[in-house]
């Protein structure tokens, strides 16, 4: 019998052949096919020897299944080639001379398309994704093909799914912030088979043709609307978005206050339409066909009322599957059920992990890229870690009566315990994975999850699932449902907003490297398998020859897990030693320009592990895009820093103090340095709230200005002068930009200079006042390379070998200016920018300085990159 025919069979039902390499057939078929995906996304130009490999291994496998023979390594080859060759449509597609991606960064055009998702509403601002049919310039329409991601800004039309609009608006390439261990923006949208942004204000939007596409995706994005607005008329209030999440699987409406409230208390699985809502409605309607079933007497009959109410039941199952978005966790739980249901239906034995294994398999044929979502990872982590963790834990109110009595003490206990340890194991299991994402951890989880767990998903789900079932029905029964449920939500968000609002429930942490995942889950394997009993003692005798084989290799297990617990400590020992090193014994000056786009953030790691932040980027309203949060925060939080010992605001300009709002929330900053100089915006309102309430030092200009040595690195603030509020009074020029903090750092021989947005005049009065002091290896280009900054007689008195420019790509602002460029390219400087080589490092012992940007110019000459590590 050949491996697929004992695939099919076996796949999922109980696992026969136990010592067997196939004792549970699809896993390493599973892990074939991932490692596949995984090689396919980074390295996807060898298509054609993976399609040599599955010519190959077909032509084996028909071989060995003509000789009547078992083939263990060809299937294991196969599914690695057609996991190669399924994630190449989006990791190296071929686009059409008509394709969208042809037309991007060109002049404004007229779009015209379809909606392709459904609309995610936030304020004053609609996102979603477009299907373009047709582009219209200066020279006609045309008709073109492809994705984009569209945003509106403002109160427009009130779009849906399917819906046909035109729009004018400009089709930008997507790029991302190039950040080592940044988050992979252009990837996240190439999985989507987006190709393309676009902005656009909603007085340029046309609403063209409403529904244009009828389907089935359409009919369920009406019903999903049409639910969407019952929730709206029904229930007012934090409740509203809540009910939507946990019903329809919309979680657009929820603010963001009440994400973190569920994050920080642990329980933000809940805001995921997962196995507890799909288990809720199958065995509702599993009951439900069995009581109506049983009146029929011909079922009766042929004992068909419990396999009739099986297959009934999964109508309703894949009906709130696909009401519910069918994201990646809802569709794991879906398939697990009517794996379940199949065996209930055909009297097999269900085996969880070959179930769960199935259900990867089918969502990664069906959609690769999902391997990658955090949704799917999440998910299948949790319940993996579920099952296996409980297999190898009994409850000490199992009676170890081998004749199988029942228990002395009541089941609830047992019920009690199996849940708690079943939290444990969800939550220990995808810790790395949470630490790796979201940079937290909660500390009150398991308590959280045992309260709200029963109150939101046993009481408040149910509730809303039955009112959607009753709302073809009756109107006034799903509101009246819906009334209650959100009776039942407002006291559990007060509970979840008490233990939010503890200042221990939560901590941020540092990014785990793979290796440290690798070892966590290592170690989490190796310690459940130290102490497991081989066999349950409550089971029966004649069940104990059945397992002999997988109790001979569970003992050789547990012998071996001490070990592996010892090696795995080792390792991470080893990793503390290394990050320790690199942290706080290194004597070097690290400086790195972060990729923010338009505007600065400067790390400074000075020796011993003092660390200087200069200035976080930002954009003018956080409420669209957090850069603290997005890019500053991540990228520390990668270098395993937790303390930033000066915060430094060179001025108070958005573009500089955004990204510092959320670097002083959730960081342990010593101290803050700034020139004082305040203006009325909400984000410096904001910003100065943080260090008054978490107390952070922030001494006077005065205190600050002039020299200053730190773990042998000279520190100098040479601008502006300490009495330039006095000036400013009588020197109108003397505005934020040309107030900016100018700082000087030197090790050695080597020294780098930022001058945040200091312009021509300021320039002019920093020469005069500061004179050849300023001469630097590095300069951080001012105002990112505006035309109005960068004077002749500043640049020549700097005199840098390497000057870098912090801008965005293809800036709105036109920055760097081609001016600038020439003015420093005469002055045969080495040019580096952020938009062009993602955040640049630097590093200098004091002799010698080495340069590493994220990206290298691919207009760079092959000298010129050999030059660039080192400079002397």
């Amino acid at each position: 019998m050949s491996i697929f025919q004992r695939s099919l069979h076996e796949c999922c039902y109980a696992r026969p052949m136990t010592d067997s390499f196939y004792a549970r057939p699809i896993i390493p078929l599973l892990l074939s096919m991932i490692s596949g995906i995984v090689v396919g996304t980074g390295f996807p130009g060898y298509g054609i020897w993976a399609y040599m490999g599955v010519g190959v291994c077909i032509g084996i496998l028909v071989y060995w299944i003509r000789k009547k023979r078992t083939a263990l390594i060809c299937p294991l080859v196969l599914l690695y080639a057609l996991g190669y060759l399924s994630i190449l449509p989006w990791t190296a597609p071929g686009f059409p001379s008509n394709h969208i991606i042809r037309f991007v960064d060109m002049p404004a055009w007229k779009i015209v398309g379809v909606i392709r998702t459904p609309v995610a509403i936030y304020p004053n601002r609609q996102k979603f994704i477009l299907r373009t049919e047709s582009l219209q310039g200066s020279n006609g329409s045309f008709p073109v093909v492809g994705k984009i991601r569209l945003t509106v800004s403002g109160e427009g039309p009130k779009l849906q799914k399917g819906d046909r609009i035109a729009v004018f608006g400009k089709i930008r390439s997507i790029r991302n912030f190039n950040n080592p261990g940044g988050f992979d923006y252009k990837r996240y949208l190439a999985f989507k088979k987006v190709w393309g942004t676009a902005y656009v204000s909603s007085q340029k939007v046309a609403l063209l043709e409403k529904g244009s596409e009828k389907g089935v995706a359409t009919i369920i994005a009406e019903v999903r609307s049409k639910f969407s607005d019952l929730i709206d008329a029904a229930v007012t209030g934090k409740a509203n978005g809540l009910i939507k999440a946990l019903i329809i699987g919309d979680r657009s409406a929820i603010p963001q206050d009440l994400r973190n409230a569920f994050n920080r208390a642990g329980i933000g699985h809940l805001l995921a339409i997962s196995g507890l809502h799909i288990g809720i409605v199958a065995t509702t309607a599993f009951l439900f066909f069995s009581w109506m079933l049983s009146h029929i007497k011909v079922l009766l009959w042929h004992a068909w009322t419990k396999k009739g109410a099986v297959l009934l039941s999964g109508v309703p199952v894949l009906i709130y599957g696909f009401i519910s978005g069918m994201s990646p966790s809802t569709q794991r739980a879906v398939i697990m059920v009517m794996v379940f249901l199949a065996a209930f239906l055909f009297e097999r034995e269900h085996d969880p992990m070959n179930t769960l294994a199935l259900a990867a398999m089918l969502i990664l044929i069906v959609h690769p890229p999902s391997l990658f979502s955090i949704s799917f990872q999440l998910s299948f982590t949790a319940v993996l870690a579920i099952i296996y963790g409980l297999s190898k834990v009994e409850s000490p109110w199992v009676s170890p009566d081998i004749r199988g009595k029942r228990p002395k003490i009541s089941k609830v206990a047992t019920t009690l315990f199996s849940f708690f340890m079943a939290s444990l194991f969800a939550i220990l299991g995808t810790l790395p994975l949470v630490m790796l994402y979201f940079n937290q951890i909660s500390l009150v989880g398991l308590l959280t999850n045992f309260i709200m767990v029963p109150m939101i998903g046993f009481v408040a789900v149910p509730l809303g699932l039955l009112a959607v079932f009753l709302y073809p029905l009756t109107v006034y029964g799903a509101c009246v449902c819906l009334h209650v449920c959100s009776a039942v939500l407002n006291p559990a968000l007060f509970i979840i907003n008490i233990f939010a609002e503890m200042p221990f429930s939560a901590v941020k942490t540092v990014t785990p490297s793979y290796l440290e995942i690798w070892c966590f889950y290592i170690l989490f394997w190796a310690v459940l398998n130290l102490k497991h009993i081989p066999f349950k003692k409550h089971r029966k005798p004649d069940e104990i020859p059945k397992i002999e084989g997988g109790i001979q290799r569970q003992n050789v297990i547990q012998r071996f897990s001490p070990v592996i617990v010892l090696l795995v400590v080792s390792v991470f020992m080893a990793d503390i030693g290394y990050w320790f090193y690199q942290r706080c014994w290194q004597d070097d000056l690290r400086v790195t320009m972060i990729d923010v786009g338009d505007g600065n953030s400067t790390l400074m790691e000075l020796p011993y592990g003092y660390t200087i932040l200069l200035d976080g980027g930002g954009f003018s309203d956080n409420r669209i895009f957090d850069v603290g949060a997005r890019i500053v925060a991540p990228f520390l939080w990668q270098k395993k820093i937790t303390t930033i010992d000066t915060l430094v605001l060179s001025h108070p300009n958005s573009d500089h103090l955004n990204g510092l709002i959320y670097i002083a929330e959730h960081f342990n900053v010593k101290q803050v340095w700034t020139n004082h100089e305040a203006v009325n915006t909400f984000g410096y309102k904001k910003f100065m709230d943080e260090i008054t309430e978490k107390k952070i030092q922030m001494p006077g200009y005065p205190e600050i200005f002039g020299a200053h040595d730190i773990n042998g690195v000279h520190m100098d603030i040479v601008y502006p002068p300490v009495d330039f509020t006095e000036k400013r009074k009588k020197e109108p020029w003397r505005n934020p930009n040309n107030n900016s903090l100018v700082l000087k750092a030197s090790l050695g021989s080597e020294s780098f200079l930022f001058p945040g947005d200091i312009k021509a005049r300021a320039e002019y009065e920093l020469v005069a006042t500061a004179g050849g002091t300023l001469k630097s290896t590095v300069l951080l280009v001012p105002h990112h390379g505006s035309k109005t900054s960068s004077s002749d007689g500043f640049v020549k008195t700097v005199n840098p070998k390497v000057v870098v420019i912090s801008s965005g790509w293809r800036s709105r602002f036109g920055f760097p200016h081609p001016s600038v460029l020439k003015r420093y390219e005469k002055m045969q400087c080495r040019i580096l920018g952020t938009a062009r080589n993602g955040a640049i490092s630097m590093s200098t012992d004091g002799q010698t300085l080495t340069i590493r940007p994220t990206i290298i110019d691919p207009n760079t000459s092959r000298d010129e990159q050999q030059a660039l590590p080192r400079l002397k």
